[in-house]
């Protein structure tokens, strides 16, 4: 796989040129002495004014199939991550709801469509569900598995679809803004896409974990300067992390975080530490509904 590595010269969510490094992050899994793995590393920085954290250069691949073009059944391992159900994202759009007034029939668009399964819970919600996929073998994934009308998946990326101003009243980002190289970019196109009042949703990882601030700390004291932060040149090739800072030029209606799993704990430290991410609101993932 070959990568032009692109300096950044400027936040891409808030401008700011003023970064602090982290440390390195390696072109694969590092394990606990990261000294020891091989692969090509990158310096990772966190933005200053808004806590955005990313590879400084940035990695990019020649080609987007590099990172995504994999059979589905590869990427999301395990029979629970491709089944449905109908509780997935049902908080998300139950909230949703509540900020949109819901009526039955309004428009959402699910950027991101992956496997399909949240354009289906959309669809049972009684929203009338769109999709955008980059993959074409995902976007065939949800088209065969789900049922999905090909009609209504968009092959394009968030950064190059095209659809009116104000045409939805709801957008969502599952987990989709961390792999985006201009995620800044794609959210100020569906902002436009959305009808004054509308409400676009995002999960993204936090920049201030818990956890990987604890096994930063970990690889400092055996005295390495590498960091678990991102993963963009391997799976599942996250890119940035994200603060509610990273957000503030946007209205944001609601927020929230999900404390997300505590690996390579002893069972006594995980409900004591699960605890800790609830109350600093320092858990894995930030979601945050912003208003247009």
């Amino acid at each position: 796989m070959r990568y032009e590595f692109k300096p950044v010269s400027a936040c891409n969510m808030c401008g700011s040129t003023d970064f602090r490094f982290l440390g390195m992050r390696l072109s694969a899994s590092q394990g606990w002495t990261p000294r020891r793995a091989k692969g090509i590393a990158v310096p990772v920085k966190r933005c200053r004014a808004c806590g955005l954290v990313f590879a400084d250069p940035q990695p990019i691949p020649e080609s987007l199939a590099d990172h995504y073009g994999l059979p589905p059944d590869e990427y999301w391992i395990g029979e629970a991550q491709r089944h449905w159900t109908p509780a997935y994202l049902s908080d998300e759009i139950a909230e949703a709801k509540r900020l949109l007034d819901f009526t039955p029939g309004m428009k959402a668009l699910d950027v991101g469509v992956g496997l399909g399964k949240g354009m289906r819970s959309l669809a049972a919600a009684g929203f009338d569900a769109w999709g955008i996929e980059p993959s074409p073998e995902f976007r065939d994934h949800a088209i065969a598995k789900f049922d999905v009308d090909p009609d209504r998946v968009a092959l394009a990326a968030a950064e190059t679809a095209e659809f009116p101003d104000g045409h939805f009243d709801f957008v969502t980002f599952g987990a989709v803004l961390e792999h985006l190289y201009d995620p800044a970019l794609a959210l100020d196109r569906a902002m436009r896409w959305l009808k004054p009042g509308g409400i676009l949703h995002a999960e993204v990882p936090s920049s201030d974990y818990l956890m990987s601030r604890l096994l930063n700390l970990f690889f400092t004291l055996r005295g390495t300067n590498y960091v678990t932060n991102i993963s963009p040149m391997h799976s599942p090739f996250h890119l940035y992390e994200f603060t509610l800072r990273s957000f503030r030029k946007y209205e944001v209606a609601h927020h929230g975080y999900m404390i997300g799993v505590t690996p390579h704990l002893p069972k006594l430290l995980t409900r004591p530490v699960e605890w800790l991410m609830a109350w600093s609101r320092t858990g894995m993932q930030l979601i945050v509904y912003l208003r247009r």
